[in-house]
């Protein structure tokens, strides 16, 4: 997957590398819209746990991913403002000393919390182990856009749309905990709810990026379909393990049930 984006970018990548009059502003906006996704869910969360005594704890390694996440994003954010005031080669240095081994941990932690939180509530008997498919599957797109982007930094038009798109991958993470149960107490506990109460924010930044690209270069960048093909692409295998009635079993051992 890497390679089939690194090999599309040279086809077409000089009028996407030239900045064009929005183009910082919409980066901005794509970053406001991941943190509101993210925070949106959790702040609540954390709240509602630290105000109720009978509430579980969250897992120790789930406390050191949430401060992973929020340096990636607060990395993500910088970043972005030092392209912003012309600072390239500062951006370049923070990303070559930070960029690769947080986003490692960010992924790294992002399978230890699942696995430790889904492993406690196996135990105490308070899951519905299909999801797993779900909470395993956004970490890929992740993994593999982030890792793509860290691997075209001098490219600068495919390189800040993969960093956005690889966040853009995890919103479902927030989402899920801010709108997800009303979406649960309006459709059901079903796969169309998995979906709806996840994804919607990824989709409407997916959208907007072709709809920008479309709108000031007149078409998408190479990357972009690729990378929008894994992520929709693994949701759907998501979907499909979800609904595979051999899944439960397999994600069960998984997590050492």
């Amino acid at each position: 997957m890497m390679a089939t984006m690194q090999a599309a970018v040279p086809r077409g990548q000089a009028d996407f590398d030239r900045s064009m009059p929005h183009d910082r502003t919409a980066v901005l906006v794509a970053i406001g819209v991941l943190w509101f996704a993210l925070l949106s869910g959790f702040i609540p969360d954390m709240l509602k746990i630290a105000g109720d005594p009978t509430a579980k704890p969250y897992e120790p390694i789930t406390h050191l991913h949430a401060l992973l996440a929020f340096g990636w994003m607060a990395l993500l954010t910088w970043q972005a403002g030092r392209v912003r005031v012309g600072d390239i080669a500062g951006h370049r240095r923070s990303g070559r000393r930070f960029g690769p081994a947080m986003a490692a941990a960010v992924a790294v932690t992002a399978l230890g919390t699942v696995w430790a939180a889904d492993r406690a509530r196996l135990v105490l008997g308070g899951i519905k182990i299909e999801r797993l498919s779900f909470q395993l599957g956004h970490i890929i797109p992740f993994a593999v856009l982030t890792a793509a982007a860290l691997l075209m930094t001098r490219q600068p038009g495919a390189h800040k749309r993969l960093m956005i798109l690889a966040v853009a991958a995890i919103t479902d993470t927030g989402f899920s905990r801010w709108l997800g149960p009303q979406i649960k107490t309006l459709l059901g506990d079903g796969p169309a709810t998995e979906m709806l109460g996840r994804f919607p924010i990824a989709w409407g930044l997916i959208l907007a990026m072709a709809a920008y690209d479309l709108y000031s270069r007149g078409r998408l960048h190479p990357v972009f379909l690729p990378a929008a093909g894994l992520i929709i692409g693994t949701e759907m295998v998501s979907l499909w393990l979800y609904l595979s009635p051999w899944w439960p079993a397999v994600a069960t051992r998984m997590i050492g049930g």
